[in-house]
């Protein structure tokens, strides 16, 4: 079986625009626009994790 490579940040990020702009166009079937919608639903909790993740590390670094 094929190992699923991880997205980087920026990665996720563009592929969250790019889902923007096809949800926004209106061109999408009510059925592709929900699968988008989901889809960038879970980038963007995966990109607020990250950046909580490098905020704490900030933090933690700045303290020592």
């Amino acid at each position: 079986m094929e190992e699923k490579k991880e997205m980087s940040f920026e990665d996720k990020l563009a592929r969250l625009q790019e889902i923007v702009r096809k949800v926004e166009g209106g061109t999408l079937s009510i059925d592709e626009s929900m699968k988008l919608y989901e889809e960038g639903k879970k980038l963007i909790k995966e990109l607020n994790e990250t950046l909580d993740e490098a905020t704490e590390t900030v933090a933690e670094v700045q303290n020592d």
